[in-house]
């Protein structure tokens, strides 16, 4: 496919529309931009009303929704070729692909694939919905490796993208207020399984993701003893018949996190000569994934910003369920119901923010001890003030952070911030 001399629209100019721009001006096309954000529109490029131009390209950034966007029928009626910022990385890569998709896990997941093979001496790296955008990668070979998580706003409007090793990690409900409806999200996570070409890798312990076998060479992993695939025995990650890690190595907290270890363990299981122990047993989790950031006076306290859905909350009730929580709940809601989360044991529910009362009403139906707070900060030192001796002071919030922060991770920055502050006595 060639972009030189084409009339090319990126639409959306978040990271990775911004990485698009510079991708497509270095191929010589003739390059346009258009975002929702009027604060662009005095840029040199920057197009103000689509429906009166005709492009030969436009490029979606992951951000640019696709259902019901009328810009969107107005370029295909006149003949545009519609292509993700997924779809056009892609085009410039050289070597193995390894992607990585699933409602939750996806970042630490493709983290220790990436350290693994770093660790083995691979030429590897490392984008996609983890911070990189894929069409930043321009330096691959044909000895690369390169690990790319993809959303499910990535896949929605990809048809190129292509992976050697594909792995589906789990698929819960999240994100419905962009996609509509529960199987519309399936249908986009299920995409992937449909672009890979060698290698489909499925949790067996997921409902969703064990169905999405298209007829390829599966490969699955389990919790569960298997008689082929990567599973767990007598505390041992074992590939078939050989035992590679055991799981008292594991720094990670909660079962689901012991599936991400799978999941990366069966993306390499057929590469040949790696020590799987010695990486999996020097790694850490990432920020705002179960992180602790402190403990005091008996009351450990962990940053679980990411945690922007329900079922991520219920992954970190699982990893402390011996533990009375103070559980931080809150943000800008996606249209989930919140009912599971109150099905586990909780000391009390502090909420907050745009979405805080909605989610206290809930839990006062299962008679759950609540506070709401309009404002983080605020419900964060109550949390703080209220624990106790073996309390655990949980922010996982089961909402995005859009109302107050820009990011789940400035989020989990100023909890920490505000931890830290609490802990030294200066609040």
């Amino acid at each position: 496919m060639r972009f030189k001399n084409k009339k090319v629209l990126v639409y959306g100019l978040g990271d990775s529309g911004r990485s698009a721009v510079k991708l497509l001006s270095k191929l010589n096309a003739r390059v346009y931009f258009y975002d929702d954000d009027i604060s662009y529109s005095n840029f040199i490029g920057y197009i103000r009303r689509i429906e009166e131009e005709k492009f030969d390209y436009c490029i979606l950034s992951p951000g640019v929704s696709v259902k019901n966007n009328p810009y969107l029928e107005i370029m295909k009626n006149k003949g545009t070729v519609i292509l993700s910022e997924l779809d056009l990385g892609y085009l410039f890569l050289k070597g193995k692909i390894i992607a990585v998709t699933g409602t939750n896990g996806k970042t630490t997941t493709c983290s220790l694939i990436y350290k693994i093979l770093k660790d083995n001496g691979y030429d590897v790296r490392l984008c996609g919905n983890i911070g990189v955008p894929i069409s930043s990668i321009n330096n691959t070979t044909k000895m690369s490796i390169t690990v790319v998580e993809v959303s499910s706003f990535q896949l929605e409007s990809s048809r190129l993208f292509r992976c050697d090793v594909g792995v589906i990690l789990n698929v819960m409900p999240d994100h419905l207020s962009r996609h509509g409806t529960m199987q519309e999200y399936i249908n986009c996570k299920k995409k992937l399984a449909s672009f890979t070409r060698k290698k489909l890798v499925l949790n067996l312990d997921d409902e969703i993701a064990k169905t999405f076998n298209f007829n390829k060479k599966c490969l699955y992993f389990s919790k569960k003893t298997l008689k082929k695939g990567i599973f767990l025995k007598n505390n041992q990650i074992f590939i078939n018949k050989k035992p590679v890690c055991g799981v008292e190595n594991i720094k990670l907290l909660g079962e689901k996190n012991l599936e991400n270890v799978l999941g990366a363990v069966a993306s390499l299981s057929s590469f040949k000569g790696v020590d799987f122990n010695k990486s999996i047993s020097t790694f850490l989790p990432s920020a705002h994934r179960l992180e602790i950031v402190g403990k005091q006076n008996g009351v450990l306290y962990v940053d679980d910003s990411k945690a922007t859905n329900v079922s991520s909350v219920v992954n970190a009730l699982t990893a402390f369920r011996d533990k009375k929580i103070l559980l931080l709940l809150g943000g800008r809601g996606k249209d989930a119901p919140y009912d599971t989360i109150f099905q586990y044991p909780l000391k009390e529910v502090v909420t907050f923010g745009e979405e805080g009362e909605k989610i206290s009403v809930t839990a006062n139906r299962y008679h759950v001890p609540t506070s709401n707070f309009k404002h983080f900060e605020d419900a964060v030192f109550y949390a703080c003030e209220r624990g106790e001796m073996g309390d655990v002071v949980l922010l996982s919030p089961a909402c995005s952070s859009f109302d107050e922060f820009s990011s789940y991770g400035e989020r989990g920055e100023k909890f920490k911030e505000l931890v830290l502050e609490f802990l030294s006595g200066k609040n």
